[in-house]
């Protein structure tokens, strides 16, 4: 039997490691669960944006493909869920989509792993270009909370500052209208 090949594996946040297979069985049992079909990874019935878009719809993808596993370890899918995060959710995702690949006969087969391969290479290049818009974002934020020098003249206080206005803003004022300072918006009339 040389057509058998290594089981596609991921690690749980626990370390419990979990076989990606998939089947007709598996097909079946995403269907029934998740009215997914898991075959269509290229969204030609809108299925990419439906669950490799959207990490919630992922991880109830992926608990679907290994539920029998789950179910030989006693988890319930809230447990399953809770040994999750970004990086394990990521590694399945990749583990899924090799083994869909994997599923098809040439030359779809072909087909599919090269797509797959162009698809990995435009994320990378997706996510260095949000990466990149990310650290200009928080380099500006650095500018922006940076302490700025003051003088201390000796009025910090919010009652100084009150009180300096009540006796040289209103004057000041006073007289601006009293010799028709248009920058006021009032006139003395004649």
């Amino acid at each position: 039997m040389s057509d058998a090949k290594k089981p596609n594996t991921f690690a749980t946040l626990n370390g419990t490691r979990l076989n990606v297979e998939v089947t007709m069985l598996t097909v079946k049992r995403v269907r029934d669960l998740c009215a997914v079909d898991v075959l269509d990874i290229f969204g030609t019935n809108d299925q990419l944006g439906g669950y490799l878009a959207d990490n919630v719809k992922l991880m109830e993808v992926v608990c679907a493909v290994v539920r029998p596993q789950l179910h030989a370890l006693g988890w319930s899918d809230d447990e399953f869920f809770s040994q999750l995060n970004g990086d394990t959710l990521a590694r399945a995702a990749d583990c899924l989509l090799d083994e869909v690949a994997d599923f098809f006969r040439e030359p779809r087969k072909g087909l599919v792993k090269k797509a797959l391969a162009k698809a990995r290479a435009a994320t990378q290049v997706i996510e260095a270009q949000q990466m990149a818009a990310a650290e200009k974002a928080i380099a500006a934020l650095d500018s922006v909370t940076e302490p700025a020098t003051t003088t201390n003249s000796g009025c910090d206080s919010p009652e100084s500052s009150a009180s300096s206005r009540g006796r040289f803003g209103s004057a000041s004022l006073t007289n601006s209208r009293r010799a028709g300072n248009t920058k006021t918006g009032s006139t003395r009339r004649r």
